[in-house]
């Protein structure tokens, strides 16, 4: 066979004497490509040469491999950069060549190393050039540039096992938290290879640091604040949300204190008994305090004449308007109506000196750092003095608020519907709470079986349905329903066949199908008297280790929490979720008014009862193995 040589001609060519091949076989353009490419070209020049073949048009030619460069000093003639004049070395081949050549520089070429990149822009930045200047060069951002110098300046441990691809580039960028290459070859060493993800990597390395989402930060005003109050600041680059880390959490707390110090002294000075800043102030630790309202004082004799005055007045303007419709009658109800509101801020509820003086103010920073501010409370040392206080003293009806038995039944049915359906989710909490059950029955005494369980082994299931009003409506139900059948649909076999499929089948099935059955014998339903309430605590315990958010399931609304409970509660449940001040409307409202009111000022909160709330408040077991056993 007789090879072809192939025919190399390397000369120089005017841009204005050159056209782009419609035979290229590259059609696609990336313009953000071209003008970081242009941007290189501008520094460097044209580092390779341009593949082309004669055009028709004598002393003219065509590109057949090169078109992104010649789109990128297109792209600097346009801008004033270049001439047109401006001379590119070709390498001028036959049409049959070209073509050929160009579909080999595009199937055949590899794009860069990614380390390959970074140590490139390492050893730029160690020969004296700002990021900027590698930005320009490279024609890419500052910040672009900053992320690279940083993944290459990981430990060289590290940053080899990157290259042989042992580490994956997230990985890497996990790393950057830390400058300290001990400390990064120590935490990857130490942490088990299926733990080696950049959310551990991140975590081991930021240990006793306090993160920029962390509502502390949010508090003082970001990460900003903390640096010009001296603090070290660690920038998280490759972090999808607040990224960065305070070194010095002393620091933060001491900046919190102050702050919170600050609000202390303006309350102070309204006369409580006591003030406090705590940290973690969720519903739950709420409980533990009793809780006094602001009293709506009484209108004054004179006042209380002149605010039915004005209704009277407002009404009978109103009746006219109407049914005349006369402008002067509109404006007649309007201003009796403005004249009420004023009336009655000056009678805004308020807390009495005697409240005052056995109640307290609790400080604490919500999660998106704000301030909140919880004044009324009664410290659980004070409630027996309250309690003696008012059997004494006081004229008025406590008042009682309290659910009645279907509600609270209800309301913990939907909260053991959640658990079922969560605890399915995960086999391996569904094999302690499997084991716990059996072990305690086994080797403990029976006290302790008596007293430390919600699951009922026997796998008996009690039905929610039942429990639950318009159950056909309760999404969670639906979907264990939905579960259930799914299951029903796989094991599609005799009950004498089902021992043979549980040895066949893998492990992680099986594990599944055990966290479904026992999540369905889990009962923590109240109905009242004390009945259940071991179920009904270790419910909560389960849900605490499930991690378990009620509210992506439950949300009070009128028709199911709302309007089945008094007025009063409803008013305490405002003061909850919304405050003091969203909630004072309630108390001149009607029963099925409130209840509007309220689902509409509660949804969103995250507030839900106190009975839908999981707390693990379960003492330490002191009962030990039973010997005998």
């Amino acid at each position: 066979m007789t090879k072809t040589k192939a025919t190399t001609n390397e000369i120089k060519v005017p841009f204005k004497e050159l056209a782009l091949d419609p035979k290229n076989v590259r059609k696609k353009v990336d313009l953000n490509g071209i003008q970081s490419l242009a941007a290189n070209i501008a520094v460097n020049g044209v580092l390779q040469n341009l593949i082309v073949r004669p055009a028709e048009k004598r002393g003219h030619y065509l590109v057949t491999g090169g078109g992104r460069r010649y789109r990128a000093v297109e792209h600097l003639i346009n801008e004033g950069t270049f001439t047109a004049d401006y001379e590119l070395s070709c390498q001028v081949r036959t049409e049959a060549e070209a073509t050929e050549l160009s579909l080999a520089e595009n199937v055949m070429r590899e794009a860069m190393d990614a380390s390959a990149e970074f140590r490139a822009f390492k050893t730029l930045a160690d020969d004296g050039k700002t990021a900027a200047e590698i930005a320009t060069r490279f024609g890419t951002t500052e910040l672009i540039v900053t992320k690279r110098l940083k993944l290459a300046r990981v430990s060289p441990v590290l940053f080899e096992l990157f290259e042989q691809g042992d580490m994956e580039l997230s990985q890497l960028q996990a790393f950057t938290v830390s400058d300290d290459h001990e400390a990064q070859e120590r935490v990857w060493n130490a942490l088990p290879p299926y733990y080696r993800n950049g959310q551990d990597i991140r975590r081991a390395l930021t240990d006793g640091k306090i993160a920029a989402s962390d509502k502390r930060i949010k508090f003082l005003g970001g990460l900003d604040a903390v640096r010009e109050a001296g603090g070290t600041v660690i920038c998280d680059l490759f972090s999808d949300r607040d990224g960065g880390y305070v070194e010095d959490a002393a620091l933060v707390e001491k900046l919190v204190a102050e702050k919170i110090d600050a609000v202390s002294i303006k309350i102070a000075a309204e006369g409580w008994k006591w003030i406090r800043y705590q940290a973690e102030m969720d519903y739950s630790a709420m409980q533990s305090f009793g809780r006094e309202y602001p009293k709506q004082p009484e209108f004054s004799d004179e006042d209380q004449a002149e605010l039915e005055r004005l209704e009277k007045a407002g009404d009978e303007a109103a009746a006219r308007y109407n049914e005349s419709g006369d402008e002067e009658d509109r404006l007649a109800y309007e201003a009796a109506d403005q004249a009420i509101e004023d009336l009655q801020a000056r009678y805004a509820p308020e807390f009495s000196d005697e409240q005052k003086a056995v109640c307290g103010t609790i400080l604490s920073i919500g999660y998106q750092g704000d301030l909140r501010i919880e004044r009324g409370l009664i410290d659980p040392a004070d409630q027996k003095a309250k309690a003696a206080a008012c059997v004494t003293g006081s004229e008025e009806v406590a008042e009682t608020a309290t659910h009645s038995k279907a509600l609270i039944a209800e309301l913990t049915a939907r909260k053991t519907a959640v658990l079922r359906m969560e605890l399915a989710k995960y086999p391996d909490i569904a094999l302690a709470v499997a084991v716990h059950s059996m072990a305690i029955k086994t080797l403990y005494d029976f006290g302790a079986a008596r007293d430390n369980g919600t699951v009922e082994i026997s796998l008996d299931s009690s039905c929610l349905e039942s429990q639950i009003k318009d159950a056909g409506q309760c999404d969670v139900l639906n979907a264990l329903e939905r579960q259930r059948e799914s299951w029903k649909s796989v094991l599609q076999l005799d009950p004498v066949d089902l021992w043979d499929w549980c040895l066949d089948v893998s492990q992680k099935t099986l594990l599944d199908l055990q966290a479904f059955c026992v999540a369905q014998t889990v009962n923590a339903i109240d109905h009242g008297e004390g009945y259940n309430k071991t179920g009904i605590d270790h419910g909560d315990r389960i849900g605490t280790a499930l991690g378990t958010d009620i509210t992506a399931h439950f949300q009070p609304t009128a028709g199911n929490y709302f309007s089945r409970v008094k007025l009063d509660i409803i008013h305490a449940s405002l003061v909850e979720a919304c405050g003091e001040e969203a909630a004072a409307p309630v108390r001149k409202m009607k029963k099925k008014e409130a209840a509007a009111y309220a689902d509409d000022k509660v949804a969103g909160t995250g507030w839900v009862p106190s009975l839908m709330t999981f707390v693990d408040e379960s003492p330490v077991l002191e009962e030990g193995i039973n010997e005998a056993a």
